[in-house]
């Protein structure tokens, strides 16, 4: 294994124990991590995130902290706080599009539950301009990916206004995307960051981006476009972000056929960028108040962020 898989991997598992998030989030001092990349505490400080970000020409999508949860309580509480910010997106004119783990909402319960949670959830995201409003399911780890495609599939089925994520490293995913996009889906391309055994994701860095290639080609393919499918491609890559605009300028796609994704906090000169150069930019904003696990995944993800983190354990700023 790199030292970078190894580092990505210790991260995962620093983000599952509760032990050490419940030390950490107790911290005031480690306070200036969750303030990098999370969007706010609440539903309105988020939706404030989200004004902030359309003043600079971009729209957000919001995703309430949490992950893998049995708890009744905790499960109700999500729905409700996602429901009444998807509501507070829509009567602030900004588009209506949350982000949701199905792990969050019952999923380790039974799908059944997490089912018709998410139709509860769907309900409440007014579909009111296609193509900007939207129940986005999350791709979490591989043992999920079938049971999320399911749940997707099935909100499509009843009308309700729905998007999935898709992760390239995964050996399936080249499958599924050709399905979904040829019967016009809405579909965020990921890498994936997931530690996945080599016997179901790729491994190797060069593997994976190119899969990610492959996969936005089909996605910007013109029977993808005939059929309505509109992706979103998330990634900071600027090697593939460059791929990716070379790839829809040969297939003659519009800059509003597609969007790139970018994380709350990570590369915000990035993002102004590309929206500068004329493409529709999505920044992804987590809010809430159980941000360790979120926060020490986009640690583990780059060295820029390590360095970010150390300097915040230092009590340093910048």
């Amino acid at each position: 294994m790199s030292g970078m898989k190894l580092w990505q991997t210790s991260m995962i598992r620093l983000a599952r124990s509760e032990r050490i998030t419940g030390f950490v989030q107790r911290r005031r001092r480690l306070s200036s991590l969750a303030a990098r990349f999370v969007g706010g505490h609440d539903g309105a400080s988020a939706v404030a995130t989200a004004h902030g970000l359309r003043a600079e020409g971009i729209t957000a999508s919001l995703y309430y902290l949490g992950e893998y949860v049995r708890d009744p309580a905790i499960i109700a509480s999500t729905i409700g706080t996602l429901s009444g910010s998807a509501a507070a997106l829509g009567a602030e004119g900004l588009d209506t599009h949350v982000s949701i783990d199905p792990t969050q909402v019952g999923l380790m319960v039974s799908e059944e539950r997490c089912a018709a949670h998410l139709g509860q959830l769907a309900a409440a995201v007014t579909a009111s301009r296609p193509g900007h409003d939207a129940l986005m399911l999350d791709m979490e780890d591989a043992g999920t990916t079938e049971a999320t495609l399911r749940l997707h599939d099935q909100l499509r089925a009843a009308g309700r206004p729905t998007a999935i994520t898709l992760q390239a490293y995964l050996h399936r995913t080249a499958a599924d995307l050709d399905r979904l996009a040829s019967v016009g889906a809405w579909v965020r391309l990921v890498k994936g960051a997931f530690a996945e055994p080599a016997a179901i994701a790729a491994r190797r860095s060069v593997d994976i981006d190119e899969r990610y290639r492959r996969g936005a080609e089909a996605l910007l393919a013109p029977s993808s476009r005939a059929a309505g499918c509109y992706p979103s491609f998330a990634t900071h890559d600027e090697r593939l972000i460059d791929d990716i605009t070379a790839m829809a300028a040969r297939q003659g796609c519009s800059s509003d056929a597609f969007e790139f994704e970018l994380l709350h906090g990570v590369r915000p000169e990035l993002q102004r960028r590309l929206v500068a150069r004329g493409f529709r930019v999505r920044v992804y904003v987590p809010f809430g108040v159980d941000w360790f696990p979120y926060t020490i995944r986009r640690v583990g993800e780059s060295a820029r962020n390590v360095r970010f983190a150390a300097r915040a354990v230092a009590g340093r700023s910048g």
